[in-house]
């Protein structure tokens, strides 16, 4: 078995009907917000990669399994975008705010569940491998959206997430050194940081690594549309490398 989990959030459209409701956009207006937060296509982008796959199958916009659970412990509730999003990436009103029964509905049917999923994965990889190598799955927009902490338009091609205590040196190196070999340009931590890590470890399981991967849309797809781009073959090909290359690299540390 390999210590691999690929964890791919945010590629799913899908909000089902009996939630759109709870929508302020018209039909046009959520399919463009859908365009621009969802990391279109990364669940086949990063899907031929080492290791365990785990996806989530709805949208972020319905519910986002990247933020923590409570809001008062996560940053982004500060741009309307916590667990539960209320504004629209340029900071418009998304969505009516949820009565307490109508939260606890969503995170008992969906980010519950994705979250245990996500621990058992990892609690079985340690047990079988030693360790645990969580690979975070992302994409990012060439232009910085208004809901965005980082202040500037700084956009490398490739961005690599850590963690301080989840993310050993020598896995940021691998992937920085792999990309740019193939002729990115990297940053870390910038225009995005962190990688996950489920709540059972985070903070106490040095067994468990996280490492946050993320290609500039542009790379792939038709920022416009959403439409794959004729270069996605080849980025999706250069990505599953690059993952098989920090999968060795954890491999030969934990052996």
């Amino acid at each position: 078995m390999s210590p691999v989990i690929r964890h791919i959030p945010h590629s799913s459209t899908e909000i089902p009907e009996a939630y759109r409701h709870q929508f302020l956009l018209d039909e046009e207006g959520v399919t463009n917000e859908l365009i621009q937060m969802t990391d279109m296509h990364t669940d086949v982008l990063f899907g031929d990669g080492p290791g365990e796959e785990i996806v989530f199958p709805l949208s972020r916009l319905l519910v986002d399994v990247e933020r923590f659970e409570k809001d008062e412990e996560e940053v982004m509730v500060s741009r309307g975008m916590g667990v539960f999003y209320t504004r629209t990436h340029d900071q418009r009103p998304l969505r009516k705010s949820l009565e307490g029964d109508e939260r606890e509905e969503l995170l008992v049917k969906y980010y519950r569940p994705h979250h245990q999923r996500l621990t058992e994965s990892v609690d079985k990889a340690i047990a079988e491998c030693g360790s645990a190598l969580l690979l975070d799955c992302h994409s990012f927009p060439s232009q910085r959206l208004p809901y965005e902490i980082a202040s500037d338009n700084v956009r490398p091609e490739i961005c690599i997430g850590t963690d301080p205590f989840h993310t050993a040196g020598f896995l940021t190196d691998v992937a920085c050194d792999f990309f740019r070999g193939a002729g990115f340009s990297v940053d870390v931590d910038h225009p995005f940081g962190g990688a996950l890590t489920p709540i059972k470890h985070y903070g106490k399981e040095k067994r468990v690594q996280a490492l946050m991967l993320e290609v500039r849309r542009d790379l792939y797809m038709d920022e416009a549309t959403g439409a794959r781009s004729e270069r996605f073959e080849v980025i999706r090909s250069t990505v599953c490398d690059a993952m098989v290359q920090i999968s060795s690299a954890m491999e030969k540390r934990s052996s």
